[in-house]
């Protein structure tokens, strides 16, 4: 099924492997469904390959193709994805310039998904002459939707020498994801009561990343670039920072 069969079909294959040349009634029998059912669901799998039709003795029978075809399938499309794969490395550099033109239209961005909160992480890098990245977060969902993006971004982050300047929730998420952080960092830690964070924020450079879990949906990354809105969120940031260490928020610094 994750290769793409449907539930139904993937019944009927296994039914066909271990009956081997079989008739419908006896498919269907063994795979638990309807005559017409099965006849519709053989005449997929034929048209797929992954079944073949035989005449033996004036009744119509099926066979099932060896399990080879998953392999074959199998490298043939990772063929392709190699083949889009280079396609797409060499549009990169002309995709770069029309990027380059989208500079003056609107300052907001939404990202959807996993991957998109994955892309808005890895821009508060790009481009970062000040060094800093100020991220807010309670810990849960990051780690429950970026754990393996948030380890390669927190490397690449100590590979540019970007300190990471972070106040978190004291949960067990935020402190694994404080250990993450070998070098370059500044976390303070409060109490849930004190900063309980529905949404989840990063400021670098000209850029406020906000991300908000939807339930089960998934989440949603909104990026305001702005100059303006950057320099009070960092001053706000900042004020709140301190104010947090001052009142004994639990303080950890590689300096």
């Amino acid at each position: 099924m994750e290769f793409g069969l449907s539930e139904k079909e993937a019944k009927v294959y296994l039914a066909l492997l271990e009956l081997g040349m079989a008739p419908v009634h006896k498919i269907a029998e063994a795979s638990s469904l309807n005559r017409s059912s099965t006849y519709v669901i053989l005449e997929r799998l034929i048209k797929q390959g992954f079944a073949s039709l035989a005449q033996d003795d004036n009744i119509q029978q099926y066979l099932a193709a060896s399990p080879d075809i998953f392999l074959r399938l199998a490298e043939r499309r990772a063929d392709r994805e190699t083949d889009l794969r280079d396609r797409i490395k060499n549009l990169i550099p002309e995709l770069k310039g029309l990027h380059k033109e989208t500079k003056k239209k609107p300052k907001v961005r939404v990202f959807e998904g996993k991957e998109g909160l994955a892309t808005a992480m890895m821009e508060t890098l790009q481009g970062n002459k000040e060094k800093i990245v100020r991220a807010s977060t309670s810990g849960n969902d990051l780690l429950a939707l970026v754990h393996e993006e948030w380890k390669g971004w927190s490397e690449e982050r100590m590979k540019r020498g970007v300190l990471l300047r972070a106040i978190n929730v004291d949960n067990e998420a935020a402190k694994t994801i404080a250990r993450s952080n070998q070098k370059f960092y500044q976390v303070v830690f409060v109490k849930p009561k004190q900063h309980p964070l529905a949404v989840d924020m990063m400021i670098a450079g000209d850029k406020v990343g906000y991300y908000l879990r939807k339930g089960n949906q998934g989440v949603t990354t909104i990026v305001i670039e702005s100059p303006e809105v950057s320099a009070a969120m960092k001053s706000m940031f900042d004020i709140t920072f301190e104010d947090a260490k001052a009142k004994g928020g639990r303080y950890l610094t590689d300096e």
